[in-house]
């Protein structure tokens, strides 16, 4: 086995620009992996099998983390036991140990604004009450479940309260204690476009317009008998103000991660044309989009700039722009093809743009899927899988050494 350079020994390094990202998500992965051998064997494969870089937890989307933190819940602490075999023990540390001897570099995800789930009622945000997200209404609180769309379980906090911005900053602090190549950031945004409403989110965006909003909140938006939005004088201004928020903490995150990894990135869905109901303007300061809800001043709340590389979800069945065209798909963009031109369009590039892949997709269909692969290669600085449960389950392996081809 080659040994790994270690980040001590290379924070010089610019981000390889034909990357093999597979991503390890912990509640799908977690109990297979407390057992030691099933973490070797995933190392043994990712090298085989041609993967450059591995994310692994950090924090998870409902807010527990996967190291003991001083400031967060363990993943053993959850009230129905899922993850009892993780008490008294390290993800990280226990994982990182092992991924030392092999040529793969090992990156943290953090998932950041999401503090808990309704499903268990487990999460710091049901400690801290005041941190949540407020809603735009009641009905839609109740609709959304407080979370990021119906039935979705995840409670989100709101990005400019400085408790919740100090807490999310001291849980990466402590994730750059570990021996990693670097961090990626996740749920780094709004639940939906019906937070936050809270009267501190009102102040700041008053102070934000230098004006006050006489009626509130219909003057950001409206919704209609049908359930949809109708955009408020304001409502420009609002995702703006909305995304300049986001960016803040970017930034701000990035200072604490360059301080100790050459790697800080981003994960976020590619339906840029929709991506206001998140909160995140993930494109360049250089792009200056004219959709009808973005400010004539938009680009400023651009965040690309301040990422290593940027992983945009190119979330479709279909892989050409042609099958979404005849399957009669509402955009160009709604195939693996369209969503990374979009990408490339937004980024600008601004920073190395990696198409990523959610290959429960392409269950039941291999050849989609290598044609998928083939697609963010061609079009990317290399592809993001998502996620390594389904390769286990689906006996992918051999597809990946195909498509990705074994290193030297």
């Amino acid at each position: 086995m080659v040994s790994k350079i270690r980040r001590n020994a290379g924070m010089s390094f610019t981000f390889d620009e034909n990357a093999n990202i597979l991503w390890v998500d912990f509640l799908a992965n977690g109990k297979r992996l407390a057992d030691d051998g099933e973490q070797v064997n995933l190392l043994e494969n990712a090298v085989d099998t041609g993967v450059t870089h591995l994310i692994i937890d950090a924090k998870v989307p409902f807010g527990q983390t996967t190291y003991p933190s001083k400031y967060g819940y363990h993943v053993s602490s959850w009230s129905d036991g899922r993850f009892s075999m993780w008490k008294n023990r390290d993800f990280l540390e226990e994982f990182l140990s092992k991924a030392k001897n092999y040529d793969v570099k090992v990156l943290a995800n953090v998932d950041v604004f999401s503090e808990g789930t309704t499903e268990s009622r487990d999460g710091l945000a049901y400690d801290k009450e005041h941190w949540k997200v407020t809603f735009y209404n009641d009905a839609v609180a109740s609709e959304s479940n407080a979370a990021e769309y119906k039935d979705a379980d995840t409670i989100f906090v709101n990005p400019i309260h400085p408790e919740v911005e100090d807490h999310e900053l001291r849980i990466i602090q402590e994730v750059c204690t570990y021996d990693l190549d670097g961090v990626v950031i996740d749920r780094c945004r709004y639940p939906n476009v019906y937070g936050d409403f809270s009267e501190l989110s009102r102040n700041s965006f008053e102070a934000y317009v230098g004006e006050k909003v006489s009626n509130w909140p219909e003057d950001i938006y409206t919704i209609n008998d049908e359930k949809e939005i109708e955009f408020g004088p304001y409502f420009p201004m609002w995702t703006e103000w909305r995304a300049n928020n986001i960016k803040h903490f970017v930034k701000k995150a990035r200072s604490v991660v360059k301080q100790h990894f050459p790697l800080f990135a981003d994960y976020v869905g590619s339906w840029y044309p929709l991506y206001y109901s998140e909160g995140v303007n993930w494109g360049s300061e250089t792009y200056r989009p004219t959709l009808k809800w973005t400010s004539d001043t938009y680009q400023v709340s651009g965040l690309a700039e301040q990422l290593d590389f940027l992983m945009t979800g190119c979330y479709y069945y279909d892989v050409t722009r042609d099958e979404a065209k005849n399957n009669e798909k509402p955009a160009y963009w709604y195939s693996v093809e369209g969503a990374a031109d979009i990408s490339l369009e937004a980024i600008n590039g601004a920073t190395p743009f990696i198409a990523s892949l959610f290959l429960k997709n392409y269950v039941n269909d291999p050849e989609q899927f290598r044609k998928a692969i083939r697609m963010c290669k061609q079009k990317s600085a290399g592809v993001m899988l998502f996620d390594t449960v389904y390769v286990e389950e689906y006996q992918w392996w051999n597809i990946l050494k195909e498509e990705l081809g074994k290193r030297e």
